[in-house]
């Protein structure tokens, strides 16, 4: 028999980073609800037509669903779509898990 263990860790934050926190997973969230928003509309639509009785390749493209189809598409619209204008940048740093010569 397997056992599966867990661990809870508690994060003391500072404020800015709290704010920082929250802001990353409402980004990420608003991007996954437009994410599947946009596929459900699509095969939606590609439903339609075949009722309609409009032929495969006339059928409205498919969207990707890959991560890179969905991150490309995203980024496209991004700008438009984020609350506020407000951007989360990403910061591209080394692990605090990770020994401090590799940064």
């Amino acid at each position: 028999m397997k056992t599966l263990q867990a661990y809870r860790f508690a994060l003391d934050l500072t404020p800015g980073q709290e704010r920082a926190v929250l802001a990353h997973a409402g980004a990420a969230r608003v991007a996954h609800n437009w994410a599947l928003a946009q596929v459900k509309a699509v095969m939606d639509q590609r439903e339609a037509e075949r009722t309609y009785g409009v032929p495969e390749e006339q059928l409205t493209p498919v969207l990707s669903w890959s991560l890179a189809g969905l991150r490309k598409a995203w980024n496209t619209v991004s700008p438009r779509l984020r609350p506020g204008g407000v951007r989360c940048p990403r910061k591209r740093s080394t692990p605090a898990w990770m020994p401090s010569l590799v940064r």
